[in-house]
């Protein structure tokens, strides 16, 4: 087997600055960029682990205050070797570069470490923002985009040695900010005092501007000190009557308005009061899809198209879509919802052919045509809904082909419509053998099946032998999911826990052991927690008669003054039978590293973790085969996949 070699990071004192960075794979010219600067590079695939690849694609992250913006330089190859050259802005202050094989989405991540590239000031010390942008990086921004490592503490310890050469970085709250937040993240109850301590400080200050007590504010709130918080709010209405927050207030009023003369009375009275500005237009425009929606809502489809459309496209079209799809739905006022998804429709297609809009800057070449073709397959998809709800199979069909196009039949949502009307369609037999296919390569809803049964049944004339010949197309799609979450396994020891259930027993890992255990974080704000939670309960049903599986599920993120009354609460209206762990300190969530939710991990019987997963797509018979899958894979100690790092 040939030998894969990763690039190491080399850590460089120089001065203050223990971040000058090199690397075996990487090299940057000049040593110590600066703003405005131009940079080349040279990046040799022959000491990466992309050495086995023909063709690697470079992307270039320039992170600034404003956030980061992608570039593709052009890029020179002559052999291994990859060389190009771009220009920093004034605003950059850290750079990461990016190593791709897209066709089969390998990336080089310098064994997880990144690079990751200061920007310097002329005496040579990386510029204050740098920091604030490594530290997110390592402490799970860099996992999603690069795949990096997400390594405990290494954001507070830079935002420390940040804040030694930069004194004043204090009075930057966008840093500071940061700082604390790492504080509380690394320490939590332990790094209150730190906080508090500096809080006295801003607090303190004589000459405070509303940065300061909105600052102020937004920590107390953080550390459930409501009634301080609550003081500092009077204490910024009589100090600064015409602030800022006059104007948040009276926008709020928008969004609280009872119904939809509220609304539009008290946008009305806000732009008599703020007369809109550039810097507005955003906050605007969603301040009037408020008062739309409420129209819509009302079905006085009259005042909700006046209010609509002065929204650019993109906005008018994204909430036509919305509103459409649950109209779709409930089946209620097809004609209106046909009418507005067929506009956006038409809208999404153009934008995906030619484009209006311009490339947002946080977005490569490739990633932009991706999203517009998604929305395309979006919107297309909710046409066709409508269209089969109404019966209008022939034109309905179409579009539901061209969505599930646009995800190459792999999305089981898109698939499901596209079955539905084939069925109605197309020859009896052709539509088998589609949906044979779909079910083979497990992207096939339950729907789908149903109508694979009815077909099967329609052709038979009986439905004898229809379980074993299911069973034999899902084997297919069995194996075929095996293989591929055999490359996203993992074995590292999963962080021990200690927490209340809600009934208040303790619950442990060392008290798990021996079992596979599958911990699901969740919160009860979390809207896509809240919408897998469905197929979970699926899952917990079908792995019932399983001893050696426990499922917790781990409350965390809460800002709630009782959390576990609230908890409690909402599984007692929802009738959900799931094991809750509280964790109160959002210790556990910090331990595993978690940066969104929901996540789940499986753990196997020895406490390992052996499956990661991220967010909840939206289908729950594809959430169902996943976690099912990833738990007997776990029960039988499978080893990692020779690729797996």
């Amino acid at each position: 087997m040939k030998k894969i070699l990763f690039a190491a990071i080399l850590l460089i004192t120089t001065g203050t600055a223990k971040t000058q960075l090199r690397f075996d794979a990487l090299q940057v010219m000049p040593q110590f960029p600066l703003a405005g600067q131009k940079l080349s590079f040279k990046y040799d695939k022959k000491l990466s682990s992309l050495i086995d690849q023909k063709k690697v694609d470079v992307l270039v992250y320039l992170f600034s205050k404003k956030g980061y913006k992608i570039l593709e330089p052009v890029i020179a190859q002559t052999g291994s070797s990859y060389s190009g050259n771009f220009y920093l802005d004034s605003n950059t202050a850290c750079i990461a570069f990016g190593f791709i094989e897209n066709d089969k989405n390998l990336k080089d991540n310098n064994a997880g470490n990144g690079y990751i590239i200061p920007v310097y000031t002329k005496e040579r010390q990386p510029v204050m923002e740098y920091y604030t942008w490594a530290g997110r990086l390592y402490s799970g921004y860099g996992e999603n985009l690069f795949g990096m490592k997400t390594v405990a503490g290494r954001n507070l310890a830079l935002l420390e040695e940040g804040m030694k050469g930069y004194p004043g970085a204090k009075n930057d709250f966008g840093y500071f900010s940061a700082y604390l937040n790492a504080v509380y993240t690394e320490k939590k109850k332990e790094g209150e005092p730190v906080i508090l301590e500096q809080l006295n400080e801003v607090a303190s200050r004589t000459d405070k501007k509303e940065p300061d007590y909105n600052f102020l504010i937004q920590w107390y709130n953080r550390l459930k000190m409501k009634s301080t918080a609550d003081s500092i709010t009077a204490l910024l209405k009589e100090k600064i009557p015409n602030g800022n927050w006059k104007k948040f207030e009276m926008a709020n009023t928008i969004s609280k308005g009872k119904d939809a003369e509220n609304k539009k009375t008290a946008f009305q009275d806000y732009i008599k009061a703020y007369p809109p500005t550039d810097e507005d237009k955003s906050n605007i425009n969603f301040y009037r899809s408020n008062v739309a929606t409420a129209y819509h809502k009302e079905k006085n489809y009259e005042a909700f198209k006046t209010w609509a459309k002065d929204l650019p496209m993109s906005n008018r079209s994204s909430m036509y879509n919305d509103l459409s799809w649950n109209m779709a739905l409930a089946k209620e006022n097809l004609s209106e919802a046909r009418s507005m998804s067929k506009e956006a429709t038409a809208w999404a297609k153009k934008e995906m052919t030619n484009p209006s809009e311009k490339k947002p800057d946080f977005y490569s070449k490739k990633n932009w045509n991706n999203q517009r073709k998604q929305t395309f397959g979006m919107f297309a998809d909710t046409y066709a809904f409508i269209l089969y709800n109404m019966g209008d199979y022939k034109n309905g069909f179409p579009y539901a082909k061209e969505a599930a196009k646009t995800s190459d039949f792999n999305n089981v949502e898109y698939n499901e419509r596209y079955s539905q009307l084939l069925v109605k369609v197309g020859p009896a037999e052709k539509a088998k053998t589609e949906i044979e296919q779909f079910v083979k390569d497990g992207k096939a809803s339950s729907r789908t099946k149903e109508l694979l049964k009815e077909l099967y049944v329609a052709s038979k004339k009986s439905d004898e032998g229809y379980t074993a010949y299911l069973t034999g197309l899902e084997m297919a799609a069995k194996l075929k999911q095996k293989e591929e979450l055999t490359k996203t396994m993992i074995n590292e020891p999963a962080p021990t826990f200690n927490l209340k259930d809600l009934d208040g027993n303790d619950i442990s890992l060392d008290g798990l052991k021996g079992k596979i255990v599958v911990v699901d974080f969740w919160a009860t704000w979390c809207g896509p927690c809240i919408a897998s939670m469905p197929a979970m309960k699926r899952v917990l049903e079908k792995l019932k008669t399983r001893d050696d599986v426990s499922f917790v599920f781990v409350d965390t993120w809460e800002s709630v003054e009782n959390k576990k009354q609230n908890a409690a609460d909402f599984m007692k209206k929802r009738d959900y039978p799931f094991h809750v762990l509280m964790d109160e300190s959002d210790k556990m969530v910090a331990d595993y590293k978690v940066t969104g939710i929901p996540t789940k991990f499986i753990l196997d019987k020895t406490g390992n973790i052996r499956f990661k997963s991220i967010g909840f797509m939206g289908n729950d018979d594809a959430l169902i085969g996943e976690v099912s899958m990833m738990v007997e894979m776990a029960a039988a100690d499978m080893p990692l996949d020779k690729h797996v790092k």
